[in-house]
């Protein structure tokens, strides 16, 4: 097994759209000790503190088709999203939770979100068959477009097996995305990345 291996390609197709920093948020309060802070608190980008609120969090989900597929801590995203917009109300589908699909939808601002877990190997319960689908076959299932949002992980579930075999994921995964940007380029592609602190 080889430890060290490059997966090269194309580097010019995948674009990574850079903040310029002029974006601002309104103050309406001087910071000081004690002052509420809304949770999560939100993140800091170029000398800019921009907070997660219902109002902020709608705003940029509205308009979207947002797909996204991966393990528990891309679940809590989806577990964020629903309790962040008190519009978006999360679908029963009668299935195994930990594994999805699960989906969410807001009717008044046109937004639907989509998780599901990233496909085999897994380390859930038991799960149906029909309900494990792979990122690549998901992305390649899709249209894309500016409606269309893609946010997808692997990580953990990966660790106990050799590197080839997390390497052939990607590589499947990165032909989809290029497919994907090839027909319809104004799709967003996030990747996150795995989390540390994992036994």
């Amino acid at each position: 097994m080889q430890a060290n291996k490059d997966i090269n390609g194309d580097k010019s197709i995948i674009k990574i759209v850079h903040s310029h920093g002029n974006e601002t948020t309104d103050v309406t309060e001087k910071c000081r000790p004690g002052l509420h802070t809304p949770v999560p608190a939100g993140f800091y980008l170029n000398d800019v503190t921009r907070h997660f609120t219902a109002q902020t969090t709608t705003k940029c989900l509205k308009d979207k088709n947002i797909y996204m597929m991966g393990d528990s801590t891309l679940r809590q995203w989806f577990e964020f999203f629903v309790k962040a917009v008190p519009t978006l109300k999360q679908m029963n589908l009668h299935v195994q939770y930990q594994s999805g699909p699960l989906l969410a939808v807001d009717v008044e601002n046109n937004i639907d979100l989509h998780w599901r877990a990233h496909g085999v190997p897994l380390r859930t319960r038991k799960t149906a068959v029909a309900d494990l689908h792979y990122i690549s076959n998901e992305i390649d299932d899709q249209a894309g477009g500016p409606q269309t949002v893609f946010i997808f992980n692997l990580g953990p579930h990966f660790t106990t097996y050799p590197l080839d075999f997390y390497t052939h994921r990607v590589l499947t995964i990165r032909k989809a995305v290029l497919a994907l940007l090839q027909r319809a380029p104004d799709t967003t592609v996030i990747i996150k990345t795995v989390n540390t602190g994992y036994k």
